[in-house]
């Protein structure tokens, strides 16, 4: 048996779903856009994508909770087995939907790391991780653990311990949240400005990941409604606010850390470039293991170890004749060419014939014509 879909359930069902579709959407689009136009995979993709499954099984569990109490005032269920059914749903929602709060900052946080090149960088962002993640899985495993026998959550008829304030838990993890999301958003302006990365790309990654300010006040709002997680005597009823700012807060996250890596397709759409960073050639993999260079010595955003990539071996990219050097290291300066009156630079021309003797036969005769070295 099910019940009508009234009160706030249409509200939570339509929120659930159309922000369930823009999140995959934004995601399927960075996803194509890093593999195929400009980039490289990383787990920072992956790792929206992990948030992705989780909102997409939360909003399936809303959907079933909905049918059974979910937004409905408790004097309206009936019978009360509807409620016992509806409650247990949404306790597995809440214990999902925590856990996709952690992975979705970490996400945004993983994404700046792949850019930076300062100890003190990665230390403050693998805090927030850390933090982020522990507090969002403690919230997700109290859900359940705040009570003995944990049938007393979702059965009336049974009385239970209660060892925890699932309140006090949950009103922690969602101001360490919000502070994260205004945390990120003022982070890149005050470090991406002294990386050597076009300005273009500073300007975008800092706007977009700017627009979590609004992610964070969808958080402080969120704070405002947790009182209905106390409020035992209309639980499904109350909580149906929050429902809808939680997961606009996840995903108004996704949308922001998601801007900077379809900039690539935006390029190709609006025909500034034909594939790719237009201007960016292969890159040399810096030492860091996350950021890498092009020939002018700038940061692309095309690697990140661990994930898969495309072969870009070389330490030197040859183009019309001209062999430049890369920095392998975390300066920002390229090695070749980078300063007025550099005359250190070397030059390499390579000249290379390559002749087919005869269909039949396979072998291949190369030869170096010319090989000359000089200093500018």
């Amino acid at each position: 048996m099910t019940l009508p879909i009234q009160q706030k359930g249409p509200q939570i069902l339509a929120v659930l779903w159309l922000e369930t579709f823009l999140a995959a959407t934004v995601i399927s689009l960075r996803y194509w856009t890093r593999s195929k136009i400009g980039g490289q995979v990383g787990w920072d993709d992956w790792l929206l994508v992990l948030t992705w499954l989780l909102m997409f099984a939360f909003s399936i569990i809303c959907t079933i909770a909905t049918q059974h109490g979910l937004g409905i005032h408790m004097a309206d269920i009936q019978p009360i087995t509807e409620f016992s059914i509806g409650m247990k749903a949404f306790l597995i929602g809440q214990s999902t939907i925590a856990t996709a709060m952690g992975t979705s900052k970490a996400a945004v946080a993983v994404f700046l790391i792949r850019i930076l090149n300062k100890t003190w960088h990665y230390i403050i962002l693998w805090f927030w991780i850390i933090s982020m993640m522990g507090i969002s899985i403690l919230l997700a495993v109290s859900v359940f653990a705040q009570v003995t026998p944990v049938e007393a959550l979702w059965n009336p008829a049974v009385k239970g311990t209660y060892h925890m304030n699932l309140t006090v838990i949950a009103t922690v993890t969602c101001v360490w949240s919000a502070a994260m999301d205004f945390f990120l958003a003022l982070f890149p302006w005050m470090v991406l400005w002294q990386l050597n990365m076009r300005k273009k790309e500073k300007i975008t990654i800092c706007i977009s990941l700017s627009l979590g300010v609004i992610a964070g006040i969808c958080g402080v709002v969120r704070i405002t409604t947790l009182n209905a997680l106390s409020n035992s005597a209309d639980y499904l009823y109350a909580c149906s606010d929050s429902v809808c700012w939680t997961f606009s807060e996840l995903t108004l996250t996704i949308v922001c850390v998601t801007l900077p890596a379809l900039r690539p397709l935006w390029k190709r759409v609006t025909g500034q470039s034909s594939s790719g960073y237009g201007n960016y050639h292969k890159q040399s993999q810096s030492k860091s293991g996350f950021a890498s260079r092009s020939e002018n010595g700038a940061i692309n955003l095309d690697y990140m170890p661990g994930a898969a990539k495309k072969p870009m071996d070389p330490t030197y990219t040859s183009q019309a004749g001209k062999a430049s050097l890369h920095t392998d290291a975390d300066s920002d300066r390229s090695i070749l060419g980078n300063g007025k009156g550099s005359n250190e630079a070397i030059q390499r021309v390579q000249e290379v014939t390559v002749t087919y003797d005869d269909v039949s036969d396979t072998s291949i005769n190369v030869q170096h014509n010319a090989y000359s070295a000089h200093a500018r």
